[in-house]
């Protein structure tokens, strides 16, 4: 068998910088860890190194191989996986409760300890980050909403969220980028059915004790995210047409637009063939607001864009209030926070709204037409 934690020395203090939160524990024998490393997200970096640094989590370090790592958490049951977003790097794993130690201990290597070796970077990371793009740019829902971004915000929340290959990097880069980010102060654990006393213990055992500090004469100023609107962008192709209205709105008015995707949402007709969705994505220094149409029977899409828009217009300076309930159901759906639904602005001057087709562009109509 093998030992759940190894024989290593550690600080028996956590840097105070790192922030902890954690869900109380319950009767469930799962337990989870999701560790967020801020500014490590795809806006952060040169297009793509957020995507391969995420790609380069969980392979070899300093004190345990790839292989063994994945071997051992099968035998205990538990998953782990990386994912970037546009704000942070995203570590997770689920085990069973008895394991905390074991995964505090593997999360904590990812940031400590990785050796960004150059064969796993040209054998592994790259060849894995380009399915994961490649396999997303089939979707044409996703291809749209990362063009809906592009064209709201040009740079920062603009930038792909997937390595494209169109920029060259190495394993340095990757060891380089990660050493600037990987300091506890960026670093934040969300624990869910975690004892909070046994979570700290075992922090203060793991590599999460060895996570330096930011240098305390390090200045980081970060210009403004700017945001467009009245903007359009068509991409021409087969398949499933995809129309997605968005305005990129202030992180204080992202509650505000919550009622208003409700608000759009309930105006549109119940359809079998069509997806549609109205969601508020929250990032640090913005929101997108964005409803959805994806059908493969066009005449549908446009039908919907055109109701959706007009209820857009429709929702510009009206009372808001009534839509509290849809709002907080359809966040939740979609996995947003509900905070702030109470107190939101319930009347808002709605701007120029940005259009994005994707499929067959020639059957939808264009943003002056709607």
């Amino acid at each position: 068998m093998f030992s759940k934690i190894g024989a290593r020395s550690f600080s028996t203090s956590l840097p105070r910088a790192l922030k902890i939160t954690s869900v109380p524990p319950t009767a469930s024998t799962v337990s989870s860890l999701k560790v967020l490393v801020k500014g490590a997200g795809a806006k952060d970096a040169p297009s793509g190194l957020a995507h391969l640094l995420a790609s380069s989590a969980f392979l070899n370090t300093t004190s345990k191989s790839a292989l063994r790592l994945k071997r051992e958490s099968e035998l205990l049951g538990g998953s782990y996986k990386s994912s970037v977003t546009r704000d942070a790097l995203v570590l997770e794993a689920s085990f069973l409760k008895e394991d905390l130690p074991f995964f505090v201990n593997a999360l904590g290597s990812v940031l400590a300890e990785t050796s960004f070796k150059p064969h796993e970077f040209d054998e592994l990371t790259v060849p894995f980050a380009t399915h994961v793009a490649e396999k997303a740019e089939g979707d044409p829902s996703f291809k749209a909403l990362e063009e809906l971004h592009a064209i709201s915000y040009r740079r920062g929340l603009g930038q792909p969220l997937y390595y494209d290959g169109t920029k060259s990097f190495s394993s340095h880069d990757i060891s380089s980028f990660a050493k600037s980010l990987f300091t506890s102060d960026k670093i934040e654990i969300i624990a869910d059915n975690v004892v909070q006393e046994d979570l700290t213990k075992f922090l203060k055992e793991s590599p999460f004790s060895k996570l330096p500090s930011a240098p305390k004469n390090q200045t980081v100023s970060k210009a403004s995210q700017k945001t467009y609107s009245g903007v359009e962008s068509r991409i021409r192709q087969s398949g499933e047409t995809v129309a997605i209205v968005g305005i990129p709105v202030a992180s204080s008015d992202v509650s505000t637009y919550q009622l208003v995707a409700a608000a759009v949402y309930s105006a549109l007709p119940d359809s079998f063939g069509a997806t549609v969705k109205a969601t508020v994505v929250p990032y640090e220094e913005s929101g997108l607001f964005s409803v959805s149409i994806a059908s493969w029977d066009v005449s549908e899409v446009s039908d919907l864009l055109k109701k959706a828009t007009a209820a857009l217009e429709k929702a510009s300076g009206s009372s808001l209030a009534k839509y509290r309930p849809l709002a907080a159901y359809l966040a939740g759906a979609a996995g947003e926070s509900v905070k702030g639904l109470e107190s939101a602005k319930t009347s808002v001057k709605i701007p120029k709204f940005n259009l994005v087709v994707v499929g067959d562009i020639d059957s939808v109509p264009l943003a002056d037409e709607l």
